[in-house]
């Protein structure tokens, strides 16, 4: 993408640039190659909704059940011809002939076999039991995998069974008690998140979704694994639960991010760190405090399970740049060539630098939450009004010729220079060159004022963090390394540890970072440690021995 031009552009205009490029117009191979590759995918996307429409209203498999409603029809009919018609015929087939049941029948192989008895054992639950298949000659095919509908939905999608439910939870208040309107576990688990909402969109906010992901694990888990309700999960449960999350088994864990709606989707990635560990009983914590405030449950079990500590806690001082490396990274920045998202990059990066702003925050902030105040002495003095983690208001100062470099990048979209006459738009938008520097591109109306996606925005940072990695690996492969692992979150640590090294008082950064306490502050600050350090070797070797 790089090389045509598409660098900070989003997905969708990407998918778009490239479906232009190879339409049945361009070169033959290119073409075949292109209408192959979505054909597969979306083969594999159709295949992925089944099966998870398979498994939301798929009847279970019936002994009664015709062949043909199961197998293909060419199997189905061979199967017919001896005399097998249903499930039923087939599986006592198998019991009474044993591993060897299809070598009688024409058209049946040891393959096909295999197939057949895979299927079968794989709904012993409703077919009951059938023999192994027999065992294959050397050179022939392995085994069948069994295939069933993956029982990991998400919580939207996730339907207990009634006696899991909660209806009848060990630990549920009386109905009179509640103040609630959910019958079951999950409805009191999607109240609990409608409350966390801001009311202002129909999306979930980051903090949702946050929430949403460690409930839906620990529902699942406590259904699927300990076969109980979340309503009757005891202390012995949640010291259970702690111990899964340290140590998943891998067929919970999906090594690639899956769509919600794909067959494929699990709830974990992989084993949590003692932190995201200890950061999920938090939220169920939450969680099951709220139940219990609104008289849906009678006890919190979290309250007793103590969360996992790593073997040696430290501050991580490696996810900020040292005052030489944010110089050297201002550098490449400034000799990026001339491009629309050049410009947005060599605006948000100081942005972000100098305000200790989330990405979050940074891209969903719009011209009209800068606000001037002016006075004779100090002169105008500009912020930026953000809404954090919690739904918390705060006040963010903004540098003048940050203000100044707005102007320039409104003026380059097109809009009014002045924020306060670009009524309403993003901060950090789309490309504006698009047309320019891929004229080849289908390209639809462009709106100036509209934000980008946070992911668009994010992959561009990245992917400039790696190029100046590139540039430095041959100067210093260590520094250079740890570029390359860099994220727009660095810039929020570079900005505390930076600030506090420059003598800004520590309840200036915590106001302006949004930090509840100035203990979290405090266990950003790096270069402040290095600071108190440095002051008292100074003192240790000129104190009197």
């Amino acid at each position: 993408m790089a090389a045509q031009g598409l660098d900070g552009f989003g997905e969708a205009e990407q998918l778009a640039a490239w479906a232009a490029a190879y339409s049945p117009s361009a070169p033959p191979g290119g073409t075949m190659r292109s209408r192959e590759r979505r054909r597969l995918h979306l083969l594999q996307r159709q295949l992925d909704a089944i099966h998870a429409l398979e498994a939301q209203v798929a009847q279970p498999v019936s002994p009664a059940d015709g062949c043909e409603a199961w197998l293909v029809d060419a199997v189905a009919a061979r199967l017919h011809r001896a005399r097998l018609a249903t499930l039923g015929d087939l599986v006592h087939c198998l019991r009474t002939r044993g591993p060897g049941w299809w070598r009688p029948l024409r058209g049946i192989g040891a393959r096909k076999a295999r197939a057949i008895t895979a299927f079968l054992r794989a709904h012993a639950d409703t077919l009951g039991e059938v023999p192994d298949p027999d065992p294959v000659a050397d050179g022939a095919a392995p085994p069948l995998a069994e295939h069933a509908c993956s029982p990991f939905v998400p919580l939207e999608r996730f339907t207990p069974p009634v006696t899991l439910d909660g209806r009848a939870g060990a630990y549920r208040c009386p109905r009179a008690q509640c103040r609630l309107a959910a019958d079951n576990d999950r409805d009191a688990v999607l109240a609990w998140l409608a409350s966390k909402g801001d009311g202002q969109s129909g999306s979930l906010t980051c903090t949702q979704r946050a929430y949403r992901k460690e409930a839906e694990r620990f529902l699942l888990w406590a259904v699927l694994a300990r076969r109980c309700a979340l309503s009757s999960v005891t202390i012995e449960d949640a010291v259970a639960y702690r111990a899964f999350l340290l140590a998943p088994p891998p067929d919970w864990c999906s090594t690639h991010a899956q769509p919600r709606w794909s067959a494929r989707w699990r709830p974990l990635a992989g084993p949590l760190s003692p932190a995201s560990c200890a950061y999920a009983l938090a939220v169920l914590g939450n969680l099951y405090a709220f139940l219990v405030d609104q008289g849906y449950l009678s006890g919190n079990p979290w309250r007793a399970v103590r969360a996992p500590r790593a073997v040696r806690p430290h501050l991580d001082p490696g996810r900020s740049f040292a005052t030489d490396q944010w110089v050297f990274v201002r550098g490449e920045l400034a000799a990026l060539p001339a491009s629309s998202v050049n410009q947005r990059l060599q605006f948000a990066l100081p942005f972000l630098y100098e305000t200790g702003l989330r990405l979050s925050e940074l891209v969903a902030a719009t011209t009209d939450d800068l606000h001037c105040e002016r006075s004779a002495d100090a002169g105008d003095a500009w912020w930026l009004s953000v809404i954090g983690k919690g739904g918390r208001l705060r006040e963010v100062p903004v540098a003048a010729c940050r203000i100044a470099q707005l102007r320039a990048y409104l003026r380059a979209r097109g809009l009014p220079d002045d924020p306060q006459q670009a009524a309403g738009a993003a901060l950090l938008g789309a490309a504006t060159d698009r047309a320019e520097r891929t004229p080849w591109a289908r390209l639809g109306a462009f709106d100036p004022a509209a934000p980008i996606a946070a992911s668009t925005f994010h992959r561009q940072i990245k992917r400039f963090f790696a190029q100046c990695a590139a540039h430095l690996a041959p100067t210093d492969a260590a520094a250079a390394a740890r570029l390359q692992r860099a994220s727009t979150h660095w810039m929020r640590h570079t900005h505390v540890s930076h600030a506090l090294a420059g003598g800004v008082p520590i309840e200036v950064v915590q106001q302006n970072v949004g930090h509840a306490s100035l203990a979290t502050t405090s266990r950003y600050v790096r270069a402040e440690a290095v600071r108190r350090h440095g002051a008292m070797r100074r003192w240790w070797a000129s104190a009197p021995h």
